[in-house]
């Protein structure tokens, strides 16, 4: 009898599924306190599940080009635009971090489909451990002001910490409650399922993240609409991104000439962000084609006075980035880019319409909860924060794949 070779298939895909499981486990671990380890985690296992594939297999596992071949041409163009961008330095920087991202995350996905469905499940059940359990303590240190991140930092209770803190853990796990949801309905608890979103709803409306609030409202919003029509959601979803990559700059001039900015009921971050957006707009439509180049939103600052509302006195106009994708897009790459962008939206939107019914239940309501809070907060180039939606898909594909269907 001889011994399997290390590099056998069965060899492999058993590495690969402890390697996901260990993944899974330690994202749940490090996301309330450590959310920015989310890329250094991602880049790891996609790398290593790569090689596994490659190892076993003996073939590179090529991602399916209707979904890969937008997403290419939209950071290619975007690499091309560092050739005129007024910030060059940067965006040589952001082009390697773009290549590591989605050169390793692409392939990750396509080897996590070639993986055999039963295969899968042992990887399944790990995703739900380690989703239940980040999102556990993403609760306790909401409610018991950051235990987690004050011990590993050696602070006491006395020190004040910044709202990032808080704030970016309750964004990915905004993300994250969607797959969770999903996962425990194909285990047939679909009051559980039911209620996991509208409980964290509830719970992020305690947090100072309200792109978080915000972006759970979104996914509630069409939640029931895609439980009454499947092609509704998806159609009213393409519709809503049309908007927000063709027109976000006008749009955004219109919410400042509204006066929404100077009402004096508007949270101060909110008020910043109408100022914020006026200012990035009328940058975009001087240049309207090609935009200002990659990484340009780190230098095209300016300061204003403001006088009425929620934001008075002396205010950045462009704090690193607009706080806003779709304006960024039109800032530094344009409206090619933004056609790109919303090419690449729409392939996925039509990605999750061949899904099954369950699976399009619960992620429509993630892709609403993710537009809308890549609308309101952090930089659409922010490695942590891609890595967080690319975490949220790859265990919602591990879920659609390895799931069990109960009850």
């Amino acid at each position: 009898m001889t011994t399997p070779h290390r590099f056998s298939p069965d060899a492999c895909l058993t590495w690969t599924l402890r390697l996901l499981a260990l993944w899974i486990l330690a994202m749940g671990a490090l996301l309330p306190w450590a959310p920015r380890a989310l890329q250094i985690g991602l880049f790891a296992v996609a790398l290593l599940t790569i090689a596994l594939h490659w190892a076993g297999q003996r073939h590179f596992p090529w991602p399916r080009y209707r979904l890969a071949l937008p997403v290419a041409l939209f950071f290619a163009y975007a690499g091309l635009t560092a050739a005129w961008s007024v910030n060059r330095e940067d965006a040589a920087s952001q082009l390697v971090q773009f290549a590591l991202v989605f050169g390793v995350s692409l392939p990750f996905f396509a080897a996590l489909l070639a993986i055999a469905e039963t295969a899968l499940r042992p990887a399944a059940k790990a995703v739900l451990i380690g989703l239940a359990l980040g999102v556990g303590l993403f609760l306790i240190e909401l409610f018991a002001d950051q235990p987690i991140y004050r011990l590993t930092r050696g602070m006491d209770f006395a020190e004040v910490i910044g709202a990032n803190a808080i704030n970016r853990p309750a964004a990915v796990s905004a993300l994250l409650i969607w797959p969770l949801a999903y996962g425990v309905w194909r285990l047939g608890w679909r009051k559980i399922a039911l209620a996991l979103p509208v409980l964290f709803a509830v719970a992020a409306g305690f947090s100072s993240s309200q792109s978080a609030l915000g972006g759970m409202l979104a996914g509630l919003l069409f939640w029931p609409l895609a439980a009454i029509s499947l092609r509704g959601a998806r159609r009213l979803l393409r519709l809503v991104v049309a908007i927000a990559f063709l027109a976000m700059p006008f749009l955004a001039q219109a919410l400042f000439a509204s006066g929404l900015g100077s009402m004096p009921w508007l949270p101060f971050s909110m008020g910043h962000r109408v100022a914020i957006w006026h200012h990035v707009a009328g940058l975009a439509l001087e240049r309207p084609f090609f935009g200002w180049g990659l990484e340009a939103s780190r230098v095209l600052s300016d300061f204003a006075d403001m006088k009425a509302g929620p934001v008075q006195g002396t205010i950045e106009l462009l704090p690193l980035h607009p706080h806003n994708a779709p304006l960024q897009i039109w800032l530094e790459l344009g409206g090619v880019g933004a056609l790109l962008a919303l090419a690449m939206a729409w392939v996925l939107l039509r990605t999750i319409g061949k899904l099954d019914r369950a699976a399009q239940l619960f992620a429509y309501p993630l892709f609403a909860c993710g537009l809308f809070m890549s609308g309101t907060a952090y930089g659409a180039w922010q490695t942590w924060w891609i890595s967080g939606f690319l975490t949220a898909a790859a265990c919602f594909l591990i879920l659609w794949r390895g799931g069990s269907d109960e009850g």
